[in-house]
């Protein structure tokens, strides 16, 4: 875990502590969207450009991944709800659990809290993670980012400098990986477009077009 990673992390809470501290109700500050994308759809892009433009917080897998790890160790994030929030994520794990019949192992088990936690908080950009299952109950914006495989291809090879077999292979592995995450801790299906409230083809949109289309969505 980087140094600026626990920095981002640090920052996020300092902010989550001052929002609870104005003692407004955490329903009316929650705006979260979560961003699947198939690999070299640009959806990562898509993701950096939409904070930028709404001044979210972009919690990728990275992020998200460390603050699992430190929230075993301590409650720092699930403390700066309150009780009655507390209380909200605490039904939204068991509940999604109890649906798709999971038994979630330590990893999982503060993986669904700290999604549900930054869902709750709201302001936020989270892309991957499975965060369109946590969240799908909540007010959340579920996008999907596509491309043809030749556009997703192409992008590969160009920004990871690689050869047109290397790059499928590359692009064939990631997806699937992906996906066996969600099946593994979500007992979903990362591609079935039913999980997702908008799914955008960035091979017949620019990242600046389908950052409009999200933005629109939300507003």
């Amino acid at each position: 875990m980087t140094k600026s990673i626990h920095k981002i992390i640090d920052e996020r809470i300092k902010r989550w502590e001052q929002e609870k501290r104005k003692d407004k109700p955490i329903q009316e500050t929650v705006n979260v969207i979560t961003i699947s994308r198939e690999s070299g759809s640009r959806g990562y892009e898509v993701a950096k450009q939409l904070c930028r433009e709404t001044g979210f917080d972009l919690f990728h897998h990275e992020i998200v991944d460390a603050m699992v790890e430190t929230s075993k160790n301590s409650r720092v994030f699930i403390e700066t709800l309150d009780e009655r929030g507390m209380n909200i994520v605490d039904d939204i794990v068991s509940n999604f659990v109890s649906e798709q019949h999971l038994w979630p192992d330590e990893y999982s088990k503060f993986l669904f809290k700290i999604l549900s936690t930054i869902g709750k908080h709201g302001n936020a950009v989270i892309l991957g993670r499975g965060a369109n299952c946590v969240l799908k109950k909540q007010k959340a914006l579920r996008v999907r980012i596509i491309a043809p495989m030749t556009v997703r291809r192409d992008y590969i090879q160009r920004s990871l400098d690689l050869n047109k077999d290397d790059a499928q292979k590359h692009i064939v592995s990631t997806d699937a990986n992906r996906s066996a995450f969600v099946k593994r801790y979500f007992n979903s299906d990362a591609i079935n477009p039913a999980n997702y409230d908008l799914l955008l083809n960035t091979g017949t949109l620019s990242v600046e077009k389908a950052v409009q289309v999200i933005k629109c969505s939300i507003s």
